[in-house]
């Protein structure tokens, strides 16, 4: 079975891409570069971005002790605007994936999505269709809904996260987590999920559906995280405020739904 994943290879998510690459070495993955920014920011969002670095500076130590990220063998960087473009989706064909999977990733148009022979899926961290778009794990984690902190596999469709669900992950919490050790959990969770997924597909030999999304749920941009929330909740840990439940790991698959034969 012939795998592209599309991901950014932040620390996180590199958790999730291992776990995938240590049972199935010769996928390929297809990172998204951008273009350095250079508009000048007022201090508001110097600080933003302050944030957004110290809280992924945070978690690359945490899983890597400020060492380089483990590196990949067939990784191809790719300019993320032209993914969607004819020369993205020309270059994608020639790779001519049976699945491919994003695990942060630019948004993909329909020519893209239909590429693969198989199946696009998303590896989402937040519970669609509750949750979805950006900062899905903090958003519940903000507002206290403990309930829907976790992940999602979900197939790609035109919308944002809305696709038939594959399954969803919910980590073991404890009054002593944050949201770093929450991503961390949740990474592990759908690294582990994912590669189940994959080894159904295999043993099967048949597409998996999966189950729709009964509800809209609602979509959270990247900025409606802003300056004033992210405090918050860094001053609700260090008081120790956040209050978080003891729960135990959760793992809900739809693997076992009516399945469509890839060769039919």
């Amino acid at each position: 079975m012939k795998i592209v994943i599309i991901s950014e290879c932040k620390a996180r998510e590199m958790l999730v891409l291992e776990k995938i690459l240590l049972h199935y070495p010769r996928a390929v993955v297809l990172q998204p570069t951008f273009s350095k920014n250079k508009k000048r920011r007022n201090w508001k969002g110097l600080l933003r971005r302050g944030l957004i670095k110290a809280r992924y500076g945070k978690l690359k130590k945490a899983l890597y002790s400020n060492k380089k990220l483990p590196e990949i063998v067939n990784r191809i960087p790719f300019e993320a605007q032209k993914i969607n473009s004819e020369e993205g989706i020309n270059f994608l064909k020639r790779l001519s994936p049976d699945l491919l999977i994003t695990c942060r990733a630019p948004l993909l148009k329909e020519d893209v999505i239909n590429i693969p022979s198989i199946a696009s899926v998303n590896v989402h961290y937040g519970i669609s269709p509750k949750y979805r778009g950006n900062d899905t794990l903090f958003w519940p984690l903000f507002h206290k809904d403990y309930d829907y902190i976790g992940g999602c596999l979900h197939h790609i469709n035109k919308g944002v996260d809305t696709g038939n669900l594959l399954a969803e992950v919910y980590p073991a919490l404890n009054k002593d987590d944050s949201e770093t050790s929450i991503d961390i959990k949740t990474s592990e969770l759908l690294g582990e999920t994912i590669v189940k997924y994959l080894q159904k597909l295999e043993t099967t030999h048949r597409i998996i559906p999966g189950v729709k999304q009964l509800s809209k749920g609602q979509n959270f941009k990247a900025v409606d995280r802003g300056i004033r929330q992210s405090l918050q909740l860094i001053f609700r840990e260090i008081a120790g405020k956040q209050q978080i439940p003891n729960r135990q790991e959760k793992v809900v698959t739809h693997f076992e739904e009516e399945s469509i034969s890839i060769f039919a």
